[in-house]
């Protein structure tokens, strides 16, 4: 695949992924928590009460879906002037799209690192680093959904949220407890959702490595735990982000993804308005 064609692919399996996680969501909770998801032709859109950046957000602009009247129509409609992000790719088409989005008002609001592993997964050593974590059921639930909610700060009835997407299909969690040890706290979680295609998506982590925690050893051991369990259920292509992303590229959390078998692929540059 061309690197044109992997950010298209991979900001699919992204989208894919958010849109599945809005329709799990029960209908009374997503009317409280005022969950809308769109699609326009290509254009996908995300809104929200909950005041982070992943949940009201423009994910498909410029890769692939065309940059034009009609977009901006579709997005200033949906938002309605509440505050919204965009993102926007080393590969987004036309390449003059950040400026295009600060001429409309947007502002610059981070920047995101996104990382691939493309099929000719190693899973011999992600099995060698998957030790002391456990794969999310009935008997553990409620721990992994206390935790994220304790993480992230969620209100109780996000709980509900979170326990749909713990027996959703295709959806695969992961938690690591203090030492690896039994019984003992849980201190890291992370899932993955795998489409039809074997592209699958890494997220949901608490804490965020690098951003809330220097948590890299126990989100090393999750994420491979994981990737193994997905690579079973049919995935052979991954795709997530460093929310803590270095300019040259080095550091812990880019050596863990690579020694997982991940390179970084482009740049996803925030920009946000309202």
């Amino acid at each position: 695949m061309s690197p044109q064609e992997v950010a298209v692919q991979a900001e699919l399996t992204d989208t894919r992924a958010w849109l599945d996680q809005y329709a799990a969501a029960p209908a009374p909770l997503a009317a409280g928590l005022g969950l809308q998801a769109r699609e326009v032709g290509a254009l996908a859109m995300l809104r929200s009460h909950i005041p982070f950046s992943h949940f009201n957000m423009v994910l498909t602009l410029g890769c692939p879906a065309p940059v034009d009247g009609a977009a901006f129509a579709a997005i200033e409609a949906f938002y309605a002037d509440a505050r919204h992000w965009v993102l926007v790719n080393d590969h987004s088409q036309p390449p003059d799209l950040a400026a295009q989005l600060r001429a409309r008002g947007y502002r610059a609001d981070g920047t995101w690192d996104r990382v691939v592993l493309q099929a000719g997964a190693p899973p011999a050593r992600w099995e060698a680093q998957a030790e002391g974590c456990e794969i999310v059921d009935a008997g553990n639930a409620e721990e992994w959904i206390a935790f994220i909610r304790s993480c992230y700060g969620m209100p109780p009835p996000v709980g509900a949220w979170l326990q749909a997407l713990a027996t959703r299909p295709r959806w695969i969690h992961a938690l690591r407890r203090e030492g690896g040890r039994v019984g003992a706290k849980v201190v890291m979680v992370r899932s993955v959702v795998v489409s039809d295609d074997g592209w699958a998506w890494l997220g949901i982590d608490a804490p965020v490595p690098g951003v809330m925690a220097p948590c890299f050893d126990d989100d090393l051991r999750v994420t491979a735990t994981l990737l193994s369990a997905a690579a079973q259920a049919g995935a052979h292509s991954f795709v997530s982000d460093i929310e803590a992303p270095s300019p040259t590229r080095t550091g812990r959390a880019y050596d863990d993804w690579r020694g997982l078998g991940f390179e970084p692929a482009y740049r996803r540059d925030l920009f946000t308005k309202g």
